[in-house]
C-alpha cells in the first residue's frame, strides 16, 4: 500500500511539473509598441493605450521631445509610432511614413490660483501681458501683485498659434519672462508660482492641479466654441507610423479608427477628426 502511494505521488508530481511546463510555454509572448514625440499629444495615446488595454501589447512612452522627435524616430526605426502636434512641412513628408489625424486639441491661458478676479483677457490685454506693457494684475481686476510669465520657446506648435491668433508676429517678448525649454514643466510651475500666468495645452495633467483657465476675448474655450469657430486656439493632434508598419502597430492603428476609441477620446475631452477613411 505505501508503494503504492509513493508511486501515485511521484506520478502526481510529474503531471503538475508537466502541466506548469506546458503552461508556460503556451503562454503569449508579449509585443511592444514605442511611442515617442511630441508631449502635447501625449495624452491623446494615453487615452487610447489606456482603452486598448491588451494583455499581449505593451505599450511604452519614450521621453517625449517634439513633433519632429517624433516623425525623425518613426524614419529611423526607434520608434513605432511618432506623436506630433503640428502639421507635416513638405521636408517631414516622406514615402517611408504615413500621417493620420486624430484630434483637435483646446489650447488654454492658465493663471496660479492666487490670481483673484481675472477671469478673462483681451487679446490686446494678452499682447500687453506678454510685452511688459502691463506688469501688475492690479491693472487687469486681480490683486496688486507682479504678474509672472512663464513662456515657451517660440519654434513650439502652442506659442506659434497664440502668435497667429492673439499676440502677432512681431510683438516683442518681456525679458522677465521664464523661459521653459520643456513646456510639460509649465503646469506643474503655474500651479507652485504665485500670481503667474502661462500658455498650456490641454493635458490630463491639468485635473491635478488647482489653477485657473482664462475666458479669451470673451470666448469661454470649450467644445462648442471649437466647432462654431468662435475659439481659436487649438492644435491638432496626430501620429505619424511606418508605410509599412508591423503587425501589433497595426492592430493598434486600426483600434483608432474604432468607435470604441472615438467615445473614450470624447470623453476625455477631445474632438475627434473625421479619420474614417483610412
Amino acid at each position: 500500500m505505501k508503494k503504492l502511494l509513493i508511486v501515485f505521488i511521484a506520478l502526481l508530481t510529474v503531471a503538475n511539473i508537466t502541466s506548469c511546463t506546458d503552461s508556460s510555454s503556451q503562454e503569449t509572448p508579449v509585443e511592444k509598441i514605442k511611442v515617442g514625440g511630441s508631449s502635447e499629444g501625449y495624452s491623446v495615446l494615453e487615452v487610447l493605450a489606456e482603452a486598448h488595454k491588451n494583455d499581449s501589447i505593451e505599450i511604452t512612452f519614450m521621453p517625449s521631445s517634439q513633433s519632429s522627435g517624433g516623425i525623425r524616430g518613426v524614419k529611423d526605426g526607434l520608434i513605432d509610432i511618432g506623436v506630433i502636434s503640428k502639421q507635416l512641412t513638405a521636408a517631414e513628408t516622406s514615402d517611408k511614413i504615413k500621417y493620420i489625424p486624430i484630434v483637435k486639441n483646446l489650447q488654454f491661458l492658465i493663471i496660479n490660483e492666487k490670481v483673484t478676479g481675472v477671469k478673462n483677457l483681451s487679446t490686446k490685454q494678452i499682447q500687453d501681458i506678454y510685452s511688459g506693457t502691463i506688469s501688475n494684475w492690479k491693472e487687469l481686476g486681480g490683486p496688486d501683485a507682479e504678474i509672472i510669465l512663464l513662456d515657451i520657446p517660440e519654434d513650439e506648435t502652442e506659442k506659434q498659434i497664440l502668435r497667429k491668433h492673439h499676440l502677432g508676429e512681431n510683438l516683442q517678448i518681456t525679458p522677465k519672462a521664464i523661459i521653459f525649454q520643456e513646456d510639460d514643466q509649465v503646469i506643474k510651475s503655474i500651479a507652485s508660482t504665485p500670481y503667474s500666468i502661462s500658455l498650456v495645452a490641454k493635458s490630463l495633467e491639468l485635473e491635478e492641479f488647482a489653477i485657473e483657465i482664462l475666458n479669451i476675448d470673451n470666448v469661454i474655450p470649450n467644445k462648442a466654441n471649437i466647432q462654431n469657430g468662435k475659439y481659436k486656439m487649438t492644435q491638432t493632434i496626430g501620429i505619424v507610423i511606418s508605410s509599412q508598419p508591423n503587425s501589433v502597430t497595426q492592430k493598434f492603428v486600426d483600434f483608432i479608427f474604432t468607435q470604441e476609441a472615438k467615445q473614450k477620446l470624447e470623453l476625455a475631452g477631445y474632438i475627434v477628426l473625421d479619420i474614417s477613411g483610412k
